[in-house]
C-alpha cells in the first residue's frame, strides 16, 4: 500500500518545480518591465526637465533682447516678434521665443512665450512657458520733471507753498568748495561756490587779477557767484508745506489742470493699476539731500480711488533722509511706500552750470556753456521787451522772433540777449508758434500768458534760459497766469501768484508763494528746443518679472 502511494505522487515535484518557476519568470518579468518602465520614466524626467531649461533659456533670450537690443539692430526695449536659435543648444535641445505687447490687464507690459523641445533616441518633449515682465527705461535728466533743484537755499529746495502734478527731483547737494585740507568736509576759510548770487563781489569769489597785483580792485570783473554770504551745506530740510492751507501737493495726473493748459498738451500715458485703466504721469519724488517736511493737508500722492480714471497714488518715492512736519509720512502714498533711500547715487544727475566751466559740442570748445549759446544764436545787445500790442521782428534766417500787434509770435532757434528778458503787458497773452528759445545770461520777467498755439511740446515749444534768476507774475497787477514753457535759472525760479505752468522748472532754489501749480508735461523731454542746457537723456533700465507659468 504504501508503495502504491509513492507511486501515485511521482509526477508531483515536477509540477511544483514548474509552478514555481513559471511563478520567477513572472516576478521576473514584472522586474524587468518595471525596471525597464523606470528607465523610461527616468528618461522621460530627464527629457522633461532639459524640454524646460529649453524653454526657460528661451526666455532669458527674449529679456536679453529687450534689455540690450534685439537680433536684427533693433533698440534697446523695442524687440518684439519670434525668435529661433540657428543651431542647437548644447543641451541638445532648442527653443522658440515670441515677445509680444500686452492687451487688456497687461496693457504696457511684454508677454513672453517660450517653447522648448528635446529630441532623443526617437522620443521627442515639449514645454511652454509664459512670463509676463514690466520693462522701465527711464529718462532722468533733468527736464523729465515737473522740477527739479539744484543746491538749494537757506535749507531749503522749496521755499513756500506749491501744488505738483509730476516727477520732482531735489538735489540739495550743498555748494562746491575746495577741500583744501581733504578732510572731506568744508572748513572756514576754504574757497567755495556761493550759488545764490547777491550782485557785489565777496572773499572767495572767482576774479580777473587785471593789475596782476594779486587781490580784487573795484573794477576788475569778477564772478558773482554769492547770495548769502556764506557756504550752504548740504540739505537737512526740504520744506513742501510751510504755511500750507490744504492745496500744496504732488500728484500723479492732471485732475485739475485748467482746459486752457489741458487742450494744448499731449493726453498722458494710460496703464491698468488696481483694476482700474488710469492717466498717469508716471510720477516720482527724489530727493537726495533734505528731509521732505508735510504739515497740514499738504500730501506727496493721494489715496487711491477704485473706479477712477487717474493714478493718484505716486509711482515711487526714494528719499534719503525721510520724512517730517506734522503729517509725515501718514501723508505719503507711494507705490513703494516712503523708506527707499535715493536711488541714483552721486554723479548721475547734477544741475547743469551754464556761466563757468568749458562746453565742447561738433569739436568746438566754448569758454562756458553761454558762450556756445551766444556763439550759436542771433545776439540782442542789452535789454528785450516783448509785448502783445507791439509788433517786432528780431533775428536772421535760423534764429529769430517775430510778433505782430496781437501777441501772436513765432520763434525759432535761439536768441541770445545780453540784458534782461521782459514779457507783457500785466494779463496779457503771447500766443507762441514755432521751436525756440530766449537766452540771457541775467534775468527774465513774466508777466502775460505763453501759451502755445497748438500743441505743447510736438508743434510749439518755448525756451527760457537765464544764468541769474527767472521771476513769473512778481508785478503788482500779475495774477493767475496760464503758461507752457521750458524754463532754466541757475539760481532761482520766483513764482508770487496762482499761476498754472506746463512744462518744466530747472534751477538750483525755488521760492513759490500762493500756490501756484505745475505740471509736468512728459513728452518735453523728447521735444526740447535747441540750446537747452542739460537736453542730453540719461537713461537707466530695468525689467521686473510680473507672472511665471507653464502653459499646456
Amino acid at each position: 500500500m504504501l508503495k502504491s502511494i509513492i507511486k501515485s505522487n511521482k509526477g508531483s515535484g515536477m509540477i511544483f518545480g514548474v509552478f514555481t518557476l513559471t511563478i520567477v519568470s513572472v516576478i521576473g518579468v514584472s522586474f524587468l518591465s518595471l525596471t525597464s518602465s523606470s528607465l523610461l520614466q527616468a528618461k522621460h524626467d530627464v527629457i522633461r526637465a532639459r524640454a524646460l531649461s529649453c524653454a526657460e533659456a528661451g526666455i532669458d533670450k527674449a529679456i536679453s533682447f529687450i534689455m540690450e537690443g534685439g537680433p536684427n539692430g533693433e533698440a534697446r526695449g523695442t524687440w518684439r516678434g519670434t525668435y529661433t536659435p540657428g543651431s542647437p543648444l548644447e543641451s541638445g535641445g532648442n527653443y522658440t521665443v515670441t515677445a509680444r505687447d500686452g492687451s487688456g490687464i497687461t496693457v504696457g507690459k511684454i508677454i513672453i512665450t517660450s517653447t522648448g523641445t528635446v529630441t532623443q533616441g526617437g522620443s521627442s518633449l515639449t514645454r511652454k512657458v509664459k512670463v509676463v515682465v514690466s520693462y522701465n527705461q527711464e529718462n532722468v535728466s533733468v527736464w523729465n520733471n515737473a522740477i527739479f533743484g539744484g543746491v538749494g537755499q537757506a535749507g531749503k529746495s522749496i521755499n513756500g507753498n506749491v501744488a505738483i502734478r509730476g516727477s520732482v527731483h531735489l538735489l540739495g547737494d550743498g555748494e562746491e568748495y575746495t577741500d583744501l585740507d581733504g578732510d572731506g568736509h568744508w572748513d572756514s576759510g576754504e574757497t567755495y561756490t556761493d550759488s545764490n548770487h547777491n550782485g557785489q563781489y565777496d572773499l572767495g569769489e572767482e576774479y580777473t587779477d587785471t593789475d596782476g597785483d594779486g587781490h580784487r580792485d573795484g573794477l576788475e570783473p569778477f564772478y558773482d557767484d554769492n547770495g548769502n554770504g556764506t557756504r550752504d551745506p548740504a540739505l537737512t530740510v526740504t520744506d513742501m508745506a510751510s504755511e500750507i492751507s490744504g492745496t500744496g501737493n504732488i500728484g500723479n495726473n492732471y485732475s485739475c489742470m485748467p482746459l486752457a493748459l489741458k487742450s494744448r498738451v499731449p493726453t498722458l500715458t494710460q496703464e491698468y493699476f488696481d483694476g482700474d485703466m488710469v492717466d498717469t504721469l508716471e510720477a516720482k519724488l527724489r530727493v537726495k539731500h533734505g528731509k521732505v517736511n508735510i504739515s497740514g493737508s499738504a500730501t506727496v500722492g493721494e489715496q487711491n480711488l477704485t473706479g477712477d480714471s487717474n493714478k493718484e497714488t505716486m509711482d515711487s518715492v526714494y528719499v534719503s533722509d525721510g520724512f517730517g512736519g506734522n503729517a509725515g509720512t501718514s501723508s505719503v502714498y507711494s507705490d513703494n511706500g516712503y523708506e527707499h533711500g535715493y536711488d541714483l547715487g552721486d554723479g548721475v544727475v547734477s544741475l547743469p552750470i551754464i556761466d563757468r566751466g568749458e562746453y565742447t559740442k561738433d569739436g568746438t570748445t566754448y569758454t562756458t556753456y553761454l558762450d556756445y549759446l551766444q556763439n550759436k544764436g542771433y545776439v540782442v545787445s542789452g535789454d528785450l521787451t516783448i509785448t502783445q500790442g507791439v509788433a517786432k521782428t528780431i533775428g536772421d534766417a535760423n534764429n529769430n522772433i517775430t510778433i505782430d500787434a496781437s501777441g501772436n509770435m513765432t520763434i525759432k532757434g535761439i536768441v541770445y540777449v545780453t540784458g534782461d528778458i521782459t514779457f507783457g503787458p500785466s494779463k496779457g497773452t503771447i500766443t507762441y508758434s514755432g521751436k525756440g528759445t530766449l537766452v540771457s545770461p541775467q534775468s527774465a520777467f513774466v508777466h502775460c500768458n505763453l501759451l502755445p498755439k497748438t500743441n505743447f511740446p510736438l508743434s510749439d515749444v518755448l525756451g527760457l534760459v537765464c544764468g541769474d534768476k527767472v521771476e513769473l507774475a512778481t508785478g503788482g497787477g500779475d495774477a493767475q497766469l496760464y503758461m507752457a514753457i521750458a524754463m532754466y535759472a541757475q539760481h532761482q525760479i520766483i513764482s508770487n501768484k496762482q499761476n498754472e505752468v506746463a512744462g518744466t522748472m530747472v534751477t538750483s532754489f525755488f521760492s513759490m508763494s500762493n500756490v501756484p501749480r505745475l505740471y509736468q508735461v512728459p513728452e518735453l523731454a523728447n521735444n526740447l528746443p535747441d540750446g537747452m542746457p542739460g537736453s542730453d537723456p540719461i537713461y537707466i533700465v530695468s525689467l521686473s518679472v510680473e507672472s511665471w507659468q507653464e502653459i499646456k
